[in-house]
C-alpha cells in the first residue's frame, strides 16, 4: 500500500466519523428533508471512495462490491438513523449503489497509474465533504453562515472546464485502458501461444510468467490423475493479470502477489479447460490427457 492510499484511508475514516458525528450531536436542530441528504451524501461518498480502493487492491468484484456495499450501507444507516426512518433508507440505499459503483471503478478500469483516479476520488470527497460538514454547521448555528450567491459562477465554470480538460487529456494520452477497447484487443490478438507438455513427467512442475501481454506458457498439456504445482512469477502490481481463476479445478480468482505464488491442482478429467484472470480479458488452455 502506497503512501496515497494510506492518506485515503485516513482521510476517509476521519471525514465519515466527523460528518456522522455532527449529525448525531446536531440530530435535534436538523430538519428531516436536511438529514435525509446528508444521509445519503456522506454514504454516497464513503461508499464510492471505499469501493474504488477495495477493487484495486483486490481485483476481486465479488470481494469488493459485497465489502464496499457493506460498508456504504452501514454510513448511510448510521447517518439517517438519528433523524428517521425516511433519512435511513436514503442513506443506505445511496450508500449500496455507490459501494458498487466504486468496487466496479475499482476492479475494471485498468490504468497505467491507477492512482491518478484514486487522487481524483479524494480530492471529489474532500470537497463534497467538506461542504456537507459545512451544512451541517450552518444549519445548526446560527454563528456561521454562508452566503452561495457571493460565489462566481465564473469560478465554477472554471472549474469545470479545468475538470473536464484533465479527464479529456488523461483519455487522449492513454493513461486508461478500458476493457474491450482497442488497446485491449491489439493485446489479445498479438498474443502468441507458448506451449509446455509435463504429461509425461511424474511430479509436474510448471514456471509460469505473467506479462503485459498474458500468462506464459498459455497452453499446458497435463495427465489426467497427476498433481500440478504451477509456480507463478508476477512483476506486475495492481493488473487484471494479478488475478488468477481456473474453475474446473477450484482456482477462483486467486491474488497474484507481486512475486511468486505456488499453486496446485489435480486435473481429475480429460478435456480442455480454461484458466485466465479474472475479469477474462487474458486467457490460457489446460490440455488433459
Amino acid at each position: 500500500m502506497n503512501i496515497l492510499s494510506i492518506i485515503t484511508t485516513a482521510v476517509l475514516s476521519i471525514m465519515t466519523v466527523y460528518c456522522l458525528y455532527l449529525v448525531h450531536r446536531e440530530k435535534k436542530k436538523i430538519t428531516c428533508m436536511s438529514g435525509m441528504m446528508i444521509a445519503m451524501v456522506v454514504a454516497m461518498m464513503a461508499g464510492l471512495l471505499s469501493g474504488y480502493l477495495i477493487g484495486l487492491y483486490s481485483g476481486d468484484m465479488f470481494l469488493s462490491s459485497g465489502a464496499s456495499m457493506i460498508i456504504g450501507f452501514f454510513i448511510g444507516f448510521l447517518a439517517g438513523q438519528p433523524i428517521g426512518l425516511m433519512a435511513i433508507l436514503d442513506g443506505a440505499l445511496a450508500g449500496l449503489m455507490s459501494g458498487l459503483m466504486g468496487a466496479m471503478l475499482g476492479v475494471m478500469l485498468q490504468f497505467e497509474n491507477p492512482f491518478i483516479m484514486l487522487a481524483i476520488l479524494l480530492g471529489l470527497y474532500i470537497i463534497i465533504m467538506g461542504l456537507v460538514i459545512l451544512f451541517v454547521l450552518v444549519e445548526t448555528n446560527k454563528k456561521f453562515s454562508l452566503d452561495t450567491q457571493a460565489i462566481s459562477p465564473f469560478a465554477i465554470a472554471s472549474a469545470g472546464v479545468v475538470t473536464v480538460s484533465l479527464f479529456l487529456f488523461m483519455y487522449g494520452s492513454d493513461y486508461v485502458k478500458l476493457p474491450g477497447d482497442d488497446a485491449y484487443a491489439q493485446n489479445s490478438a498479438s498474443i502468441t501461444q507458448e506451449e509446455i507438455d509435463v504429461s509425461n513427467e511424474q511430479t509436474p512442475k510448471i514456471q509460469m510468467k505473467v506479462t503485459e501481454q498474458g500468462y506464459s506458457p498459455n497452453v499446458i498439456t497435463v495427465k489426467k490423475g497427476v498433481p500440478v504445482e504451477l509456480i507463478v512469477d508476477n512483476p506486475l502490481e495492481n493488473s487484471c493479470l494479478s488475478t488468477f481463476t481456473m474453475p474446473e479445478f477450484n482456482i477462483n480468482n486467486v491474488n497474484l502477489k507481486v512475486g511468486t505464488t505456488n499453486l496446485s491442482f489435480t486435473p481429475n478429467k480429460t478435456g480442455e479447460y480454461t484458466f485466465s484472470c479474472g475479469m477474462g480479458m487474458f486467457k490460457g488452455t489446460v490440455i488433459v490427457k
